[in-house]
């Protein structure tokens, strides 16, 4: 497994994803930031419809910290799947009145690369005994700086929670976690915690 980085839309068909993490909040409200971009790349007001029946149909209530609701990507072609994970909350501030915290992101990203790890296990499964040319070799998981936004935690702390939670617990069957940012400088942030908890960067 690899870490790799782009800069550009975490829903921008470049990236090559085949799932993609959305940095949601417990009801899966899909309203701003990665939320509101996968919701237009996947079918608007449709899709957040289809996500809501999704979550009352696999939890019955919102998610907690520990849970991802794995959905299809509804409109979208340049990716298959999204894992929804509660990075934010809104109903249980801290004393500082922070709406997510590192312990959160640690699980929300645990979450999320543990249901792209089974997913990219049936996938695998699945590509066994085909032709070559229709076998696929990797499954590539595309993910945001879970809470460093409206969060408030911040690019370096949480570009440092999440790239060792994956360095402790790392998927065996996804290929390549490839965090997106919008800026360079983050990309490089990204990079770095990598190195620092001893995970192999993607080639350049």
């Amino acid at each position: 497994m690899q870490i790799g980085t782009f800069v550009g839309s975490l829903t921008d068909p470049e990236l090559g994803a085949d799932a993609l993490v959305n940095a949601s909040n417990p009801e899966v409200a899909l309203g701003s930031g990665v939320s509101a971009a996968i919701r237009e790349a996947c079918g608007g007001l449709a899709y957040q419809r289809a996500i809501r029946e999704a979550l009352e149909d696999e939890f019955g209530e919102p998610l907690e910290a520990d849970d991802c609701l794995v959905t299809d990507a509804g409109e979208a072609k340049a990716f298959r799947h999204v894992l929804h994970v509660p990075a934010v909350d809104f109903r249980r501030r801290g004393a500082d009145g922070a709406i997510t915290n590192a312990d959160r992101v640690a699980r929300c990203t645990r979450a999320a690369v543990a249901a792209a790890d089974e997913l990219a296990e049936g996938a695998a499964s699945a590509s066994e005994g085909a032709p070559s040319s229709e076998s696929k070799a990797s499954f590539v998981l595309a993910m945001p700086l879970l809470g460093a936004g409206v969060g408030g935690l911040g690019e370096v702390r949480s570009a440092e929670v999440m790239l060792s939670e994956i360095a402790q617990r790392p998927p065996r069957f996804v290929s390549v976690v490839r965090f997106a940012v919008l800026r360079e400088e983050h990309a490089r942030l990204v990079r770095h915690a990598a190195e620092r908890a001893g995970l192999a960067l993607e080639p350049a």
